[in-house]
């Protein structure tokens, strides 16, 4: 299982990936943006429901979060449109 630290970290970094402030992914979460904050910066009081309502809004975004291996964390990557066909 992922640690608080690095499940805060992916979620910051997803959120840089796709160029949201801490206000715009607050608002898609339908959170506050103080909670946004506490969470990037790790508290660790934040509701689980808080945690998942903003990795909901990120991965409606297209960030696809990677799960942490042996021998690294987990990270994240972003989705890419489907590949015009050549007809």
């Amino acid at each position: 299982m992922d640690s608080i630290s690095e499940i805060t970290r992916a979620l910051r970094a997803g959120r840089a990936l796709v160029g949201l402030s801490q206000e715009e992914l607050a608002s898609i979460a339908g959170v506050s943006r103080h909670i946004v904050v506490r969470l990037e910066r790790g508290d660790d009081n934040v509701l689980a429901e808080s945690i998942i309502r903003v990795r909901t809004a990120l991965e409606s975004r297209g960030v696809v979060f990677i799960p942490s291996e042996k021998g690294r964390g987990p990270g994240v990557a972003e989705t890419r449109p489907p590949a015009a066909s050549d007809g």
